[in-house]
């Protein structure tokens, strides 16, 4: 058989329910593309970022939002601002959980948790709730050209503020997202434009400059795509990005090209998002980039991974925490950029994304590569003879590998190599004598606090 066409050690997540159709896992490794014009190997597996541990808010994290360089969150019943490391209480938010929405204008912070809302002065620090007669409650809010626009809940209204002042509204100041009969689910502003998701449709209105409301409806891009939750998007690779549905059905993850939703998701990707027992309504969007790589991932309750789609290459992989055995969703809250670092939130705890760390919240951080299926053209058995993999090496540590004959669904016992003694970077990885069958599944795992990336693999097969 070609071996050139069978081994791909490199390459994404995709595994279907049906494994004997496609059983490839990419798991706390994403591709990325090797840029040099002369170099042999265009892609790779680098391993993802470590989650190291920064600060303890001390309740459960509702958001962290970066407002121009003063980074804040709300845990708790609280809104802190994050200073050299501690926690400055800015003002009472109420509640102890559920999602808190914020967004920052020129010299206020915003914040609101569906019935009440929150100005913070960002040059006195004065905090007051919004007490004027034209606030109707809203779960998020957003800013375009100076107003603060906020959605009355589980109606198919939204409202602004004045210029610049979120504690003052106008009752007469709204209007209807009404092309279609159902509610706003949430809205997002994205160069300059305001996008409001519906369950079955999705609006864009633009600052027209209306006397009586300044915005309206740019009647030319009816959108017959709607979003699964609140929290189902975000802005990322230059374009809005979410979970969308219509009455057809659910859980595809579309780009914004234009006015037109275009599908990114795969079909392994919708089957897990649709899958029983995960609540896709409440499923929420992170996004970071980091050198060359601009990711969004997707947490919902009951899924066992986090999904991750790369926007430099359009390809999916998976990130998770390897508890007890088996793999748990990475299950952030939020991720946002500030002073040059990455900060995660999760549960009550703000975490650092550190590319030279290789662990999870102090657990070594657990990466799996599973090929897809080697099958002979012919059907008959393939003796391979042995397996080389070109990964990192001279960190100290362990690599296994595991052998499915059956299509992916059964692994045997892991096969241990090591990958050289601190120093020792030329240690070669190889396994000799594996067996024959006419349908096998490799699978990679490092489970190790150590650097751990794949660049190749060869198969001696006959």
């Amino acid at each position: 058989m070609s071996l050139d066409r069978v081994v791909q050690a490199i390459g994404p997540s995709y595994t279907l329910s049906d494994r004997k159709s496609a059983v490839q896992r990419a798991v706390n490794l994403f591709l990325t593309q090797i840029e040099g014009p002369t170099e042999d190997r265009p892609l790779i597996l680098r391993s993802a970022p470590g989650v190291v541990e920064y600060l303890n808010c001390g309740s459960t994290i509702r958001n962290i939002y970066n407002a121009d360089g003063r980074l804040f969150v709300c845990a708790g019943a609280k809104l802190y601002e994050v200073y050299s490391g501690a926690l400055i209480e800015r003002g009472v938010i109420g509640g102890s959980s559920g999602y808190v929405g914020m967004r920052h204008g020129t010299n206020q912070l915003v914040v609101v948790n569906g019935p009440s809302g929150f100005v913070l002065n960002l040059d006195t620090n004065a905090f007051a709730p919004i007490s004027s007669a034209g606030w109707r409650g809203s779960n998020e809010v957003d800013h375009l050209d100076g107003y603060f626009v906020f959605v009355a809940p589980d109606t198919e209204q939204f409202y602004i503020s004045a210029i610049d002042d979120a504690s003052t509204l106008d009752a007469l100041d709204f209007s209807s997202a009404d092309t279609q009969p159902d509610n706003i689910v949430v809205q997002r502003v994205f160069k300059r434009e305001l996008y409001l998701f519906g369950t079955r449709s999705t609006e864009v209105w633009i600052n027209s400059g209306g006397a009586d409301f300044p915005l309206s409806r740019y009647n030319a891009t009816p959108i017959q795509v709607g979003i699964v939750g609140a929290r189902a998007q975000c802005i990322a690779a230059d374009t809005l990005v979410f979970v969308g549905q219509t009455d057809r059905g659910h859980g595809y993850v579309y780009q914004m090209q234009g006015y037109q939703p275009v599908r990114i998701s795969t079909q392994a990707v919708e089957e897990d998002l649709n899958a029983e027992g995960v609540t896709l309504s409440e499923c929420r969007l992170w996004t970071y980039h980091v050198e060359g790589n601009e990711f969004v991932g997707i947490e919902a309750p009951g899924l066992e991974t986090s999904w991750v789609w790369d926007a430099s290459t359009r390809q999916w992989h998976e990130r998770a925490r390897w508890v007890n055995g088996a793999w748990s969703s990475m299950d952030f809250e939020g991720v946002v950029f500030f002073n040059g670092e990455h900060y995660a939130a999760k549960d009550a705890k703000l975490f650092t994304l550190d590319q030279s760390a290789n662990t999870i919240e102090g657990s070594p951080m657990v990466r799996e590569r599973t090929w897809p299926h080697l099958i002979s053209p012919s059907m008959e058995p393939t003796v391979f003879r042995g397996l080389e993999l070109l990964c990192t090496t001279g960190y100290g540590g362990n690599v296994t590998l595991e052998i499915s004959n059956d299509g992916g669904y059964i692994f045997g016992p892991p096969l241990i190599r090591s990958l050289g003694v601190t120093g020792r970077f030329a240690q070669r990885v190889r396994w000799l004598g594996l067996g024959a069958t006419n349908d096998r599944v490799f699978r990679v795992r490092c489970s190790e606090a150590v650097p751990f990336s794949i660049y190749a693999a060869t198969l001696d097969a006959a």
